[in-house]
């Protein structure tokens, strides 16, 4: 549904409603004064009307009936009293004033037609009816000010509206994923700790393997709820950086040494290259720690199939980049621009072995851009490239070395 105003030549609904006042007041001065006239030109007329010369009439035909001076002049005028005039000048002042209205209401009903728009518009708001917008906003007035801020509410009210609808649906999607992925690890664990207290049926090593079992699905379920918290706090704004000057190579190199019994678990073959020794930036450490490791293990989740996964540091003028690339499944051209939305995982990607939270990219999304970074993806034939830049701005200088 579609509202349209119509047209205004006037800047000002105040000097629009002053102009009407005084066309209204001279049109109803007009208009009195006009049928003042015609007023007294009926009643000459039928002052002035001859009478017919009857026999048994003593009037002279050359005598007019009234005569002339019922209708009042200037000298009738001063012989009547006070009452009268009072009276008379009631009258004259009563009808100018009704004109007055008359004319005023005439010259506004365009304004009034558009308040009256605008008000049934905001009600239908009210009740819950977003599909309706004013267009053809023609008025630079007031009133074309209203409709312009009314419309921005309309869209900030459809925007927070379908941002809620997100966050709802978002919230299934979480309480879904979450029950799935805490339930399967969850399940295992239960199941290989009886087997593990089954000291009867099973020998103490096969018992130690089944608890060991046990507990690499316990340590999956505590990296998922991390990953939840971190999650919440990112969200919710919770987390603050606390900044410290932190050699940024050595990290990276130290996250592949961490992941290095998961690289052989998966037979994967990894390489760390590098243009530079030492990088020294004044960032969070914890939270870019966390970020490569969501990158490093979203490759090794991912890039099974291509038995590599490549970390790359490269340091530009103003930017270091770390570049995580696998050689497994590509991602489809229209999963490419969600891939960092929360909860969102390619479904062709989701398994058992390979189901997270899907909130693992979009949190070292957050981390990038909190350090004023960003993160982007590219895949092709060439391999999937998760990259990380980071500003070097404010890295301590003479602290880094470039390879030759």
């Amino acid at each position: 549904m579609a509202i349209r105003l119509k047209r205004s030549i006037y800047r000002s609904l105040r000097g629009e409603l002053v102009i009407y006042s005084i066309i209204s007041m001279m049109l109803a001065v007009v208009t009195e004064f006009t049928l003042g006239i015609i007023v007294a030109k009926i009643a000459r007329s039928f002052g002035t009307k001859r009478i017919k010369y009857g026999k048994d009439m003593n009037i002279s035909p050359d005598k007019t009936y009234p005569p002339k001076e019922f209708i009042p002049n200037y000298h009738g005028i001063r012989h009547w009293n006070k009452d009268t005039l009072m009276a008379v000048m009631f009258i004259i002042l009563l009808l100018g004033f009704l004109l007055f209205i008359f004319y005023f209401l005439l010259l506004t009903r365009r304004i009034t037609k558009d308040m009256s728009y605008i008000s049934s518009y905001i009600s239908n708001i009210a009740s819950g009816d977003m599909e309706i917008q004013i267009t053809g906003i023609n008025r630079e007035d007031e009133i074309g000010e209203v409709v312009t801020q009314v419309n921005r509410m309309h869209s900030e009210i459809e925007r927070l509206m379908k941002s809620e609808r997100e966050a709802l649906q978002a919230n299934k999607e979480m309480i879904t994923c979450v029950a799935h992925d805490l339930r399967t690890p969850l399940t295992s664990i239960i199941g290989y700790l009886q087997l593990a207290t089954d000291v009867e049926k099973y020998p103490v090593e096969e018992r130690q393997k089944y608890a060991s079992i046990a507990m690499r699905k316990a340590d999956r379920m505590q990296g998922l709820i991390e990953e939840l918290f971190s999650y919440t706090k990112l969200m919710s704004g919770e987390i603050t950086l606390h900044r410290s000057s932190i050699d940024i190579v050595k990290l990276v190199e130290q996250m592949t040494e961490e992941f290095y019994p998961l690289f052989m678990e998966n037979n994967l073959e990894y390489t760390l290259e590098q243009n530079v020794y030492s990088l020294i930036l004044d960032v969070d450490g914890e939270l870019i720690a966390r970020a490569v490791s969501n990158l490093i293990s979203n490759a090794v989740k991912y890039g099974k199939d291509g038995k590599a996964v490549y970390i790359e540091l490269e340091k530009y003028d103003s930017e270091l980049q770390i570049r995580v690339t696998n050689f497994g499944l590509i991602i489809p051209e229209d999963s490419v621009e969600h891939i960092f939305d929360r909860f969102y995982r390619v479904e062709s990607s989701r398994s058992s072995q390979t189901g997270g939270t899907g909130l693992g990219l979009n949190i070292a999304q957050e981390i990038a851009v909190l350090h004023g970074g960003k993160i982007t993806v590219r895949s092709g034939i060439n391999g999937t490239c998760f990259t990380i830049a980071l500003p070097i701005d404010n890295c301590s200088d003479g602290n880094d070395v470039e390879k030759d």
